[in-house]
């Protein structure tokens, strides 16, 4: 891949474009065993460390991955996507496809468990990338703290953003999310949204041994 702007978003345009096929595949076929339910994950957690590692029990955990690439709808879907490519391209930039795709499947187990430690008895199911999105924030800001990165430039941004106003973005993302908690319930996954931006955080500070200053 010859050309540098390709190179950094072309993996983020796939990675985008098999969520967006499993989401539509979703509204037609409904892979609803694809969702995350808290109370059937945490009890077959609890089944697992019994030593019981069926196919049932593996595919119930599985989920806290597999819901990430399902959506609620269009609205749900575009949203989670627009935020993904910006921030995953900007990742790839400072480090490597592989750092991005690690930081989503992570991020999205991560922002899972966050919400199952929410509420673990919760029997509504939940789906969204929400958790992997604020993971990918999180995954920048913590490279940002740590050390002071290029501009970023990347559609819909109007010009060049230096590494604080955007690291700052997410920030603001996952402040809200902590006061949503102290709000009225809704349908808003705050316990994903804050467990994909505290494992992004995490795992940024792995990732930047391997990235040059």
């Amino acid at each position: 891949m010859h050309n540098p702007l390709m190179k950094h978003r072309a993996p983020v345009l796939i990675l985008i474009g098999v969520i967006c096929v499993v989401s539509i595949l979703d509204w037609m076929h409904d892979y609803g065993a694809w969702m995350i339910t808290p109370v059937k994950v945490v009890n077959g957690w609890e089944v697992a460390l019994g030593g019981n590692l069926s196919g049932d029990v593996l595919a119930t955990l599985a989920t806290t991955l597999t819901a990430g690439f399902l959506h609620a709808d269009g609205s749900h879907l575009g949203g989670n996507m627009l935020f993904l490519w910006l921030f995953g391209v900007v990742v790839c930039e400072l480090c490597s496809w592989r750092w991005m795709l690690t930081t989503f499947l992570l991020t999205t187990v991560g922002g899972s468990i966050g919400q199952l430690l929410l509420d673990p008895e919760s029997p509504i199911p939940g789906l969204g990338a929400s958790g992997g999105v604020m993971g990918m924030e999180g995954f920048y800001f913590g490279l940002a703290f740590l050390h002071p990165r290029p501009n970023s430039h990347v559609w819909p941004l109007a010009r060049p953003v230096n590494s604080t106003q955007l690291a700052a973005a997410g920030v603001v993302g996952v402040g809200l999310d902590f006061i949503g908690l102290m709000g009225p319930a809704s349908n808003i996954g705050h316990g994903a949204h804050i467990g994909g931006f505290i494992t992004g955080m995490l795992l940024s500070t792995l990732a930047n041994r391997f990235i040059p200053r």
